[in-house]
């Protein structure tokens, strides 16, 4: 969806052309000794106006929602390349840990807000900024989402127990049945035992909060777009002194349970791409761990 134009000003203007070279979608153009406004198809990144040292673009963009900070308050200085310490940032990176243990504490509804505003400033596709968070504020909301995630885990064991069902789905070529049995069925089994016999929550291991992050239709690719903002979500989160786990069985109870998803409070029309769990820790990690060599390949030609 196209954005409303830019505007430049022509007495401003001093002719760099920075602003033509840097837009993606061709909407300024440099024309003679000026930089003007041809095209039609601005996404509205703005980096005309970021990148102008003139001042004379400006942006028909309103509120900057990334920009009202409650709980902290950002300095508001544009971070150049190279001005930023990678070392202070890796030991960021590599100290965020997956959080199982939380304490009862409430996370305040102004840290929640400001969770959300540092993960839109994650990239999206096209910038289409088409993410949609529900944020679930308080432990009962989480125990009843959990709930709901339980009931389609309940139904899907039910379903992949009976044998004759997974060769079934393994002859028409649906061989994830199966795959499920063998890789989760006996833990999902033990977790919904726990769950019933005490409320042991092995889904949000009793976090406080959470929040879906979703999109609304549109977007060039949603789902990276969303786990983009689950990243900026999870180290922000970690330096406002919380905990965070990624529960992906949350996210697959939503997609193909529409009864999960309508208890989560997502309308039909929006997808699922990750849920965050939320809270303080009431664990503390004294170190870093290692990660496995990955598969690298450098191409030079």
């Amino acid at each position: 969806m196209a954005s409303p134009l830019p505007r430049i000003d022509p007495e401003a203007c001093i002719g760099c052309g920075a602003c033509a070279r840097l837009c993606p979608s061709g909407t300024i153009v440099f024309e003679g000794q000026r930089a003007a406004v041809r095209g039609t198809g601005c996404i509205g990144c703005g980096h005309c106006r970021a990148v102008c040292p003139a001042e004379a673009v400006a942006m028909a963009d309103g509120e900057n929602y990334a920009d009202g900070f409650v709980t902290f308050t950002p300095a508001g200085k544009v971070v150049a390349p190279g001005e930023f310490s990678p070392e202070l940032l890796v030991d960021l990176l590599r100290s965020r840990r997956s959080c199982r243990a939380f304490t009862e504490k409430a996370v305040p509804a102004p840290m929640l807000e400001d969770l959300v505003r540092a993960a839109v400033t994650a990239p999206s596709g096209t910038n289409s900024q088409a993410w949609t968070f529900t944020v679930l504020t308080s432990r009962a909301a989480v125990a009843g989402f959990g709930e709901a995630v339980a009931g389609f885990f309940r139904r899907l064991n039910r379903i992949a127990a009976n044998g004759l069902a997974r060769k079934v789905y393994a002859l028409i070529g649906r061989p994830e049945l199966e795959n499920y049995y063998r890789e989760y069925y006996a833990s999902v089994a033990d977790a919904l035992a726990a769950w019933d016999r005490d409320r042991t929550d092995r889904l949000f291991h009793d976090a406080s909060a959470a929040v879906i992050i979703g999109s609304r239709p549109g977007a060039s690719c949603p789902a990276e777009d969303a786990l983009l903002a689950a990243q900026n979500m999870l180290l922000t989160a970690h330096a406002m002194g919380l905990g965070t786990c990624l529960i992906g069985y949350a996210v697959e109870a939503i997609r193909h349970d529409k009864r999960v998803k309508a208890a989560a409070g997502l309308p039909p029309e929006e997808a699922a791409h990750a849920v965050v769990a939320l809270g303080w820790p009431d664990a503390t990690f004294l170190r870093q761990t290692a990660r496995r060599r990955p598969v690298v390949r450098y191409k030079t030609a």
